[in-house]
């Protein structure tokens, strides 16, 4: 729910540092090509026992968080790598093989994981050092689709697999951040160790399952134990004693990303139909593991096999992060106890921040590095000081980090509400950078939004004629080159050029390939060109397409006007729900839905279940007194208490978007049309990429000025 989240989206480039991190799994049983040989088998010395510390992406509860350690590369430097025993090799990005100057191997094999099948090419670190281990000719697998670039705001290295873990007794202490390795042989295993299969280099135990249903079911079957997956994957149309027992899970669809996922496919290409067993408990390793979540069924019908063929689950790591975690790899034995060490949670963060001061000192060419650690740790001040040095000092840097250091400077005075720093920091940027960089939308809707229409058409024709592929290059990017497109729609759109604007979002589909592409955008243009079916015909299929997304239903319920539309859209909407499990209804969504047809009623038992549900997770006060006074203007009632609620939201972090567009809702249901207005302009400054946000203050004005 999109009014819990942490701080504001400044931008599409901030916003991808944050989320990059996405795998629902690792790496799961590669396949190599016919000629390759298996994995090479990496030889280590070093002493019987090592412990080295686990580093986190952020301060989050520890259960949500994977776990990374860092480990020495044949040039001398750190290198990050997720802790992933769901993979069985190990994988280096593209990057960090190009600069080790490794020798490929071209389509050596190929992956297979929840998000598909891909190739990936081969690569022999000849050394690799754990602490004081030393391992020998590792293979890695490189250039793997769907692994992520970065963790929080951290540079990922790659993963490591079960051809490196396989060589140890290995420790994971997940509520010290501590990881042991131990020579086999040399280290005692605790007595509640259960047997554990080692095959295929993939990790399996038997687990028991308990539902949280009256009465309670209870099962027993085998799943790999997976430090990359989250929580718990179940696969396959026999899973005893639940597919016989209806009652115990619910169905419907959701997105399934994992290792083998092609990111420029959209979205949509991802949602596949899963069904849910809400848990009670887990018993894995000799223990049981109270939880109230629930378990992800897949494969359930014969023919629709999403992952590794024979796949039969994956134990994720929120089952373990209460434990200390040991697989004996050797011996087939797999345990979970209770930690003995002091508990600590680790920023990785702070960590490298605190190793690259120590290693380069005050060296401005560190100082884009550094910023994005501070960034992490919401000091947007210090992260902008060093990124205003950065460019004054480092501007013999590569053109690109150059163009990331101001983009990012941007983003952060957003964050500290300078919007006019922002768009100055911006003006220094070609148009190809702007493209490049992701911020072309944002640039050309900031221009018009301060009433530069003529810049604003100027610089996205010289985006679309600057990024080519063949001025670009290896760099061309076929998702960026359509946002030029996108930008010079929002231009004509807001000049009133509605035909013209709709043949750049054709373009842009073109581009990408998806006919679906920008399907809210047209709707807005059908609308605005007095096409009202047109824009709920795009809006319907949006809502097809996705119907866990609420603004889709929201923007849906706005173009009603007769018994007859309001007809359709109940059964749209009953269709668009029934897809989905009871947890991901888009309640705040739902509130405004049923709230404009006139179900007030309905409403009402909507948003008491969605303050229950979703204000409950709210990581801070603001926050919370946000979500809460976000429910009461989408469900139309008490007004001043969603007033002083958001007020109280925005006098403790004034420069949030989402804040922002709350109080425009707030205003809105007050009838105060003119702070309405303001709020959302306000809001749409914030995030000027965001087509909902445009959207918002668009027709929010249109209002005001009906009604002043």
């Amino acid at each position: 729910m999109r009014r819990t989240m942490a701080w504001a989206q400044g931008s599409r480039t901030l916003s991808s540092f944050l989320f990059a991190l996405l795998l629902s799994s690792g790496l799961s049983q590669p396949v190599a090509a016919a000629p390759a040989p298996p994995p090479a088998i990496p030889t280590y010395q070093g002493p019987d026992t090592v412990e080295v510390d686990l580093l986190r992406a952020g301060k989050e509860p520890v259960a949500r968080t994977r776990i990374f350690v860092q480990a020495l590369l044949p040039d001398g430097e750190r290198g990050l790598f997720m802790v992933d025993t769901g993979a069985s090799i190990s994988a280096l990005s593209e990057k960090t093989a190009t600069r080790l100057g490794l020798s490929i191997e071209k389509n050596w094999g190929s992956v297979e994981g929840l998000g598909g099948r891909a190739p990936f090419h081969r690569a022999v670190l000849p050394t690799l050092q754990i602490g004081d281990i030393h391992l020998e000719n590792v293979d890695m697998a490189v250039d793997v689709a769907g692994m992520p670039e970065t963790a929080g705001w951290m540079p990922l290295d790659g993963i490591l697999g079960n051809n490196v873990w396989s060589q140890f007794v290995m420790e994971i202490d997940y509520p010290a951040d501590k990881l042991a390795l131990h020579r086999p042989g040399t280290w005692k295993l605790p007595k509640n160790a259960q047997p554990m299969l080692f095959e295929g280099n993939a990790v399996y135990t038997s687990i028991t399952i308990e539902t949280e249903s009256t009465p309670a079911q209870e099962g027993t079957l085998v799943v790999q134990i997976d430090t990359g997956a989250s929580e718990l994957m179940l696969s396959g149309p026999k899973v005893l004693p639940f597919e016989t027992t209806t009652d115990v899970y619910t169905q419907g669809v959701e997105p399934v990303y994992g290792i083998g996922a092609a990111d420029t496919l959209p979205p949509s290409v991802f949602l596949r139909e899963t069904r849910r067993i809400p848990l009670d408990s887990v018993t894995l390793g000799g223990k049981e593991v109270e939880v109230d979540w629930s378990a992800r069924w897949l494969n359930y019908t014969p023919g629709l096999e999403v992952g590794p063929r024979g796949l039969a689950g994956l134990a994720g790591h929120e089952l373990m992060a209460p434990y200390v975690t040991v697989f004996d790899f050797q011996g087939s034995r797999f345990s979970l106890t209770k930690s003995k060490r002091r508990a600590r949670k680790i920023d990785g963060h702070e960590v490298l921040l605190a190793q690259d001061l120590e290693k380069y000192g005050d060296n401005p060419s560190r100082y884009l590095f550094r910023a994005k650690m501070f960034a992490a740790k919401q000091d947007w001040k210090e992260a902008s000081r060093l990124l205003e040095s950065f460019l004054s000092k480092a501007s013999d840097a590569p053109p690109k980090d150059l163009g990331e250091a101001t983009v990012l400077l941007a983003a952060m005075r957003r964050l500290d509400g300078d919007l006019p720093g922002a768009w100055k920091a911006l003006q220094g940027m070609s148009p190809s950078d702007l493209v490049q960089q992701g911020e072309i939308i944002a640039a050309t809707n900031g221009l018009l939004l301060d009433g530069h229409g003529a810049d604003a058409l100027t610089l996205a024709n010289a985006a679309i004629e600057a990024y080519t592929e063949a001025s670009v290059g290896e760099d061309y990017d076929v998702r960026t080159a359509a946002d030029g497109h996108v930008a010079k729609a929002d231009v004509l759109f807001a000049e009133k050029k509605f035909e013209e604007a709709n043949g750049e979002l054709l373009l842009s589909a073109e581009i990408l390939d998806n006919p679906d592409a920008q399907l809210l955008r047209r709707a807005r243009i059908a609308l605005a060109s007095g096409d009202r079916f047109g824009a709920m015909a795009h809006i319907r299929r949006l809502l097809q397409l996705y119907p866990s997304n609420g603004q889709y239903l929201w923007f849906y319920a706005t173009l009603l006007q007769d018994p007859g539309d309001q007809d359709v859209f109940r059964a749209d909407l009953d269709a668009a729900m029934a897809r989905l499990h009871p947890t991901d209804l888009p309640l705040d969504y739902l509130v405004q839905s049923y709230h404009l047809i006139g179900d007030q009623d309905e409403a009402e038992k909507r948003m008491h279940q969605g303050i229950e549900r979703d204000c409950s997770k709210a990581p801070d006060v603001p926050s919370l007194n946000n979500c809460q006074a976000w429910y009461y203007a989408m469900g139309g009632v008490e007004p001043d208490k969603s007033l002083a609620l958001i007020t109280k939201a925005i006098a403790a972090d004034p420069h949030r978007s989402d804040f922002l567009d709350t109080k425009a809702m707030v205003h809105l249901a007050r009838r105060e049309y003119d702070l309405a207005h303001q709020a959302a302009v306000a809001a749409a400054r914030l995030s000027p990429d965001e087509v909902y946000m445009l959207w918002q203050a668009e027709r929010i004005g249109q209002m005001a000025t009906a009604h002043p």
